[in-house]
């Protein structure tokens, strides 16, 4: 086992161990930057001092991968000639570079260098999710240890990013899956301890009590088992799911659920008035659930006055701002409440145009997944089209770097 390892990792460059670096930093937010600049040395050096990689912009090939990949940052970039709030505008671009850098960087690897790497950036990725929940759980057994309060491993409690990881793990586990189903483990060792990173990882995201993230994720593990519907190996996903249906049947795991329809609190008229004396902040404030449909209703309010090209990258909030305050609804003014779905996020910001585009992004998508299948792309996306209904994914810094490196990585088109 050690000597297959080493022959393995003989072969790999510094732009190889780059990338594997990168993508378990992918589960630790905050190291997302380091991750990239380690990435872009190890590219330099590989382009300018050992020559091992190219990138012809030249080929049709290579100019369609690019641009359909960084559509996300040129739709910002393109919003930037309607926009007002400059400042805001930058730091949506910002935001979104990944969705340039990763392209230029990964597109300059040749597909079969990375067919060989797709193991290690899949297991990579995996052993960050797991580092990640145990640091989570290691400090949870801390507050336990004072209070003995079983709550301290769920939620908010858990993790500070909750739904983002949530999703993150969602992914993970449809990825571990759909890998499981695609090739055959080397041995049953190898294939229980794959089953129980799954099950592993199928429980934190129960544990996380996402609510829209817990249904996709029931719903991704329904469509992979259709998509698997020939391979004896399906049952492993039946299993997943029966696992997690288990967990959801014990109250602890319930507990998001169970409030939906007590967490709503209702604002009186009086507090709604400009000349209240009540601060805003100390507003009795509606759940999560009616702060989202808020702002959907307000999103939609803004769209039928810019239909076509939208409000602009860097204007969004302060039109979504002026919407809430029109139609009184100040605890997400006070909040300044984003869409929470990132196709509403495109019509609000790029308009019907910019809605077209990004649809066109993911087509382009299911366009390689029918030419060059692989394991991963359909994961990938279950993950972007059902968690976009509930998340702005490609708009949040802390999940915009992930959607930018696994869209390169699974969906270049290999010149053939």
């Amino acid at each position: 086992m050690i000597n297959r390892l080493r022959q393995e990792f003989a072969l790999f460059k510094p732009i190889d161990f780059a990338i594997v670096i990168n993508v378990i930093g992918l589960n630790f937010m905050k190291f997302v930057p380091i991750g990239l600049i380690l990435l872009s040395l190890a590219f330099i050096y590989e382009f300018f001092f050992a020559k091992s990689t190219s990138f012809d912009f030249k080929t049709q090939y290579s100019k369609r991968s690019f641009f359909v990949l960084s559509i996300p940052f040129f739709l910002a970039v393109i919003g930037l000639i309607y926009t007002t709030n400059y400042s805001k505008a930058f730091e949506d671009i910002g935001r979104l570079m990944p969705f340039v850098i990763y392209p230029f960087l990964l597109l300059c690897i040749s597909g079969t260098r990375k067919e060989s790497l797709n193991k290690f950036v899949l297991f990579g990725f995996v052993i960050g999710l797991v580092i990640r929940f145990f640091l989570d759980f290691y400090e949870s057994i801390e507050g336990y240890l004072y209070d003995y309060n079983i709550q301290i491993f769920f939620y908010s409690y858990l993790d500070s990013d909750t739904n983002i990881l949530a999703i993150i793990t969602m992914f993970g586990v449809l990825y571990l899956l759909d890998f499981l189903n695609i090739t055959t483990p080397k041995s049953q060792q190898q294939k229980f301890v794959l089953q129980g990173l799954v099950l592993f990882l199928s429980m934190c995201v129960l544990l996380l009590q996402s609510r829209i993230v817990i249904l996709f994720f029931f719903a991704g593990l329904g469509l992979l088992f259709i998509r698997h519907w020939k391979n004896k190996r399906k049952w492993n996903i039946v299993f997943t799911a029966f696992f997690s249906g288990m967990l959801m049947l014990i109250p602890a795991f319930q507990g998001r659920f169970q409030v939906i329809s007590t967490e709503s609190q209702t604002i009186t008229t009086t507090e709604l008035t400009h000349s209240s004396v009540i601060p805003i902040e100390n507003l009795p404030c509606m759940s999560s659930t009616q702060l989202r449909f808020n702002s959907l209703k307000a999103t939609w309010e803004i769209i039928k006055k810019n239909p076509v090209l939208g409000v602009g990258t860097g204007d969004w909030q302060d039109e979504l701002v002026k919407e809430y305050n029109t139609a009184d609804m100040p605890c997400n003014a006070h909040e300044k409440t984003a869409p929470h779905n990132q196709y509403m996020r495109n019509l609000l910001k790029y308009g019907f145009i910019g809605l077209l585009i990004y649809l066109g992004y993911i087509f382009y998508f299911f366009r390689v997944f029918r030419v060059q299948p692989r394991y991963g792309q359909l994961p990938f996306l279950l993950t972007l089209i059902f968690c976009g209904l509930g998340y702005d994914l490609l708009d949040v810094g802390s999940s915009a770097p992930l959607f930018a490196f696994f869209s390169t990585w699974l969906f270049f088109e290999d010149n053939k």
